[in-house]
């Protein structure tokens, strides 16, 4: 949406290099790059992009500039996390970064310090929704002792209904048919949980049922991703079991768990027998263990050097959940409209930096830690050129 106002268009695409004109399209998105500090509680938003569109290739080039003022402030930057479109592995791979599942290295070197390392995590929530929709579009996953079917969900859910209780779990209709409702983190995470596996376990050994014979590899499964997503997850400084935050204390049992995780998914295969990892729906394996290796690399580096600086990782530092607030912040100052002009955004974007007094509204996520925006003063919003 293009506009007129102050004596100039706004709307059409702005890189910051100052050209902005009719010759240039529409934008249709905003890039926005955000720092969280994993030692304290507040982040920032540093930086945004009205575009129509990047290559892998541009996108890289804007993290290496944004990586280079980090660095001449004295920032020490150790992940960069992303989503998982494609474009994002095209930035990863031109950034440095082999993400090729078989001979997987998900970092690559600072730009201004070669010497120094910065891991990519591919956001864990956002995988294990792509893990979610694979295994129910799929309806059946294989391993090497069994088969994982959505068939045991369906049919947990339908015996619940059918009762009118829940055994434990907080599994519904809404998780089963997902597909209205695919961007809600929760419905998969419900889904993926140990309550829900205990419910399966339940109904096959204990009250002997027909139709959950079988589900023990489905069970497995389940409790080895909750493990691992409560691992890469944590935000509770006091959390308990694989919910507390990495600690040298807890490192065996947290790399245990991750190595699990990583070899689980690198088992599963479709129907016809070809690896999840090498075909069409690659994306969430590929994701996830990148994760997994990324993130206990930051916990070596910011928590189990000499000289670490860090008691404890809390492992939700690092997943995209703060930028999602924000943006959900930014849609609350538009009275909750999720496609604000580029105007309008640059409004809000300014506003927040300044001040956030501004309450989240609609979103995919829910407010989980108390990270807070660093405030700025109003002459440091102005967009830097």
């Amino acid at each position: 949406h293009v506009e007129y106002a102050a004596g100039k268009f706004h709307g059409y695409v702005d890189l910051g290099c100052g050209i902005v004109d009719d010759s240039l399209p529409p934008a249709k998105d905003a890039l926005v790059l955000m720092v969280v500090a994993i030692d304290d509680s507040w982040k920032i938003p540093v930086a945004y992009f009205l575009i129509d569109g990047l290559t892998g290739e541009e996108r890289a080039n804007i993290i290496k500039e944004c990586l280079l003022r980090l660095h001449a402030i004295g920032a020490r930057v150790l992940s960069l996390t992303c989503d998982g479109p494609s474009c994002h592995f095209a930035m990863l791979r031109a950034l440095g970064a082999n993400m090729d599942v078989l001979n997987m290295k998900p970092s690559f070197p600072h730009p201004a310090d070669p010497s120094d390392t910065i891991h990519a995590v591919l956001d864990v929530c956002h995988m294990l929704k792509l893990i979610r929709n694979t295994l129910a579009d799929r309806s059946t996953l294989q391993t090497p002792t069994g088969k994982i079917s959505w068939k045991f969900l369906q049919e947990l859910n339908k015996l619940q209904e059918a009762q009118g209780l829940r055994l434990g779990n907080k599994l519904k209709m809404a998780h089963i048919r997902w597909e209205k409702q695919k961007m809600k983190v929760k419905l998969a995470t419900q889904v993926f949980s140990s309550s829900v596996a205990d419910a399966l376990e339940f109904c096959n050994t204990q009250l002997h049922l027909p139709q959950f014979r079988g589900c023990e590899e489905t069970v497995e499964f389940l409790r080895t991703i909750d493990a691992a997503f409560d691992v890469l997850n944590s935000r509770n400084p006091l959390g308990k079991c694989y919910k507390a935050p990495m600690r040298t204390s807890n490192k065996e049992r947290a790399e245990q768990i991750l190595l699990k995780a990583q070899k689980s998914l690198l088992e599963l295969k479709d129907e016809k027998g070809i690896p999840v990892h090498a075909g069409k729906r690659k994306t969430c394996v590929v994701g996830f263990i990148a994760s997994c290796i990324s993130v206990w690399n930051v916990f070596q580096e910011a928590v189990c050097k000499p000289n670490a600086q860090c008691r404890y990782l809390l492992t939700y530092k690092l997943s995209q959940d703060h930028l999602e607030l924000f943006f959900s912040a930014v849609r609350a100052r538009g009275g909750f409209n999720n496609n604000p002009t580029a105007r309008q955004f640059t409004a809000a974007y300014k506003r927040l930096l300044v001040k956030l007094q501004v309450r989240t509204g609609t979103g995919n996520c829910i407010l989980r830690d108390n990270t807070s925006i660093l405030g700025a003063t109003p002459a440091a919003a102005n967009t830097l050129r």
